[in-house]
């Protein structure tokens, strides 16, 4: 009897010891799960909803969708043209677009260069969805084709922190 009351209590112990995540931080583990890449930290970023700081120890290869340049100006990378690098230069922010069409989310990563460390931001477009709901996400389909047009809006509106970011790196 008394193992049995003992047990008992170490069970309620660990229990309350156990934290359950938040649900921002399991968004932000779904947010992880969407990137083409692996990193070794991934924070939102203070004062700015949706967006996200991620860091990683070494180059990340992965070829971009679009450069952007310290004017906050992109182009199309991958075109008929072939690359002219396949290196990231340190002086331009290679961006890619993840659609995740399930969760309707649409994530731009922004990644910069220093030191051969990638590092960089994610800004998360999501619809409203029953597991998460947050009152600065947009609510509307990010994931519809036939709203594309939006969704680079908001993405181009979001990204000003990279841009800024990119210009104290080059200076």
């Amino acid at each position: 009897m008394k193992r049995t009351i003992f047990y008992i209590l170490l069970l309620a112990l660990c229990s309350c010891a156990v934290q359950r995540p938040t649900t921002s931080d399991e968004f932000a583990k779904d947010v992880q799960k969407d990137l083409p890449f692996k990193v070794n930290e991934l924070k939102a970023v203070n004062g700015r909803e949706n967006t996200y700081l991620f860091r990683s120890d070494g180059y990340i290869s992965l070829l971009p969708d679009y450069e952007v340049d310290s004017e906050g100006a992109s182009m199309i990378y991958q075109t008929t043209f072939a690359p002219t690098h396949h290196t990231q230069p340190s002086n331009v922010i290679w961006r890619n677009i993840v659609i995740n069409r399930k969760a309707k989310r649409v994530l731009c990563i922004d990644r910069l260069v220093k030191d051969n460390r990638t590092f960089g931001y994610v800004y998360v477009l999501q619809s409203e969805t029953a597991h998460y709901r947050d009152s600065g996400t947009f609510h509307w389909d990010v994931s519809n084709p036939k709203l594309l047009l939006n969704v680079s809006d908001a993405i181009e509106g979001m990204s000003e922190l990279s841009v800024e970011t990119l210009n104290t790196i080059i200076k």
